[in-house]
């Protein structure tokens, strides 16, 4: 993989510090009780052609200023038949668009939902769309240095029941 990467000094030491930290990544998809599961066999892991990461050079005031004038910016993924651009997207962001999470599955540092990326990326022949989140997940995992760790766990939940004497306010009977 021929890979090149632009960042100022600054984000090399938050580079260093993502080597450092281990990102927590919980998912909260657990499978009922009672029913088997079994182990998926780990998919081959393919990567990008040639990947890009830039800080993002937009920010807030930036889009704002954009959207009153009428010419929003590109941000967020784009994928398309021979690139692959993630725009102004946090490293949660990234993580949550690669391993297919809700961002409330994602614990780690706060940093990680507040310095933003840009990521283009060409895709090798013979891939299709639903490649590109495994190979997003190897390009993190090169490039930032990314561990994951999957947890199941129960979190309690409340539920809305009709009372023993039947009644259930107007609006909400079956």
């Amino acid at each position: 993989m021929k890979s090149e990467i632009h960042t100022p000094n600054h984000l090399s030491a938050i580079t260093a510090l993502i080597a450092c930290l281990l990102v927590a990544f919980a998912l909260l998809a657990a499978p009922c009780a009672g029913h088997a599961q079994s182990p998926a066999s780990p998919p081959k892991q393919r990567t990008f052609d040639v990947a890009t990461i830039k800080p993002s050079a937009l920010d807030m005031q930036q889009l704002a200023v954009a959207a009153q004038a009428g010419k929003m910016p590109k941000i967020g993924p784009e994928i398309l038949a021979t690139r692959a651009a993630y725009r102004f997207m946090t490293l949660s962001e990234l993580i949550s668009v690669a391993w297919n999470v809700r961002p409330y599955q994602i614990s780690g540092p706060d940093w990680l939902s507040k310095q933003r990326f840009d990521i283009e990326a060409t895709m090798p022949d013979g891939t299709t769309k639903n490649d590109a989140p495994a190979m997003l997940q190897a390009l993190l995992a090169d490039r930032f240095k990314l561990t994951v760790h999957r947890a199941q766990e129960e979190h309690k939940v409340l539920a809305l029941v009709v009372g023993k004497a039947g009644n259930a306010p107007a609006g909400l009977r079956p």
